[in-house]
């Protein structure tokens, strides 16, 4: 049996303030996951003038992604597409 959520129903049962944190780790835990593929193509190029800048640049942004993103929960998404909440696992008592 399936137990889809619309859409519409969702968006009253898990807060906005808690679906945006949950959107801004997703984004910063994949951005800190993808980023680091471009060093190699910047220290292939050198560390001279503009391209030093962007290194260090990418970096920051790993840095800061890597921050932002420590306590995101890819299972969590399980979580609130099969629920419809953000509750953790055994939170809510369903064999009632």
């Amino acid at each position: 049996m399936s137990t889809r959520v619309s859409l519409p129903a969702l968006a009253h049962r898990v807060p906005l303030a808690a679906r945006l944190t949950h959107t801004v780790r997703a984004a910063a835990f994949w951005t800190a996951v993808v980023s680091p593929i471009g060093y190699p193509i910047l220290l292939s190029a050198g560390l001279e003038g503009t391209t030093g800048l962007a290194f260090l640049g990418l970096l920051c942004l790993n840095a800061l992604a890597l921050a932002v993103g420590h306590d995101y929960d890819p299972s969590e998404d399980d979580e609130t597409t099969a629920h419809g909440t953000t509750d953790p696992p055994g939170a809510r008592d369903d064999a009632g």
